[in-house]
């Protein structure tokens, strides 16, 4: 991303007891995330580096305004805006590859007769179009089995992926597998991934799953 939303009010509220220093280190953390588009690495001595600030202040902000997971240090806010940017891009990228955006919606009725008169009399492009709209994604199923948590986010770029990936094909193994998952230990104690970081590295291929943890009641 070359651009974020900077909320400032929000922003002061939740820094008002920083250091200069932690404040100053934040702000550069988050031009990292957006500017990567991805979570902050888990190798902090690395991450001080960049952000040239001592490593402990590094930690401490990481550990505040963070949530370490296996792929790196994850900010919901941060998340959910990359989400939508990369859905606006991915959908201006679509609408590029079909010459720009639809025309009106005269030109549209007039394209469809057209299509109707040259090729086959007695087909009608319209129902066509309304069959098509009503095949169903079983990413719905999947989204519904997938725990509730503060990393269940960015739902429009997981579609998209799944989509892209054609995962209705195996999409029995992926919800059986997710439905797996969250009885496990890992899971029940809030160490789950993010849906979007789970179709990332299509984990639903990995060969071992940890055991149910049956103690706790799973939400």
């Amino acid at each position: 991303m070359i651009w974020y939303k900077f909320h400032l009010g929000d922003y002061i509220t939740h820094t008002l007891h920083l250091a200069d220093a932690e404040d100053l280190a934040y702000r550069r953390l988050l031009d990292m995330y957006y500017m990567n588009e991805e979570p902050i690495p888990l190798d902090t001595e690395l991450v001080s580096r960049k952000i040239r600030l001592d490593q402990d202040i590094t930690e401490t902000v990481l550990k505040e305004f963070f949530d370490k997971e296996e792929d790196g240090y994850h900010n919901s806010r941060c998340d959910a805006e990359i989400a939508k940017y990369q859905a606006q891009v991915a959908t201006n990228r679509e609408l590029g590859k079909r010459g720009g955006r639809p025309k009106k919606a005269s030109n549209v009725i007039k394209l469809e007769t057209e299509v109707e008169t040259e090729s086959e009399p007695n087909h009608n492009p319209k129902k066509i179009q309304i069959q098509n709209k009503n095949i169903s994604s079983r990413f719905d199923e999947f989204w519904s089995v997938w725990p509730s948590s503060k990393r269940k986010v960015a739902k429009v770029t997981c579609k998209a992926k799944w989509d892209k990936n054609k995962l209705d094909a195996v999409a029995d193994q992926i919800i059986a597998h997710v439905e797996t998952l969250r009885s496990t230990e890992q899971w029940t104690s809030g160490f789950d991934p993010a849906p979007l970081t789970y179709l990332n590295q299509r984990r639903w291929e990995d060969q071992e799953v940890a055991a149910p943890h049956f103690n706790r009641r799973v939400v």
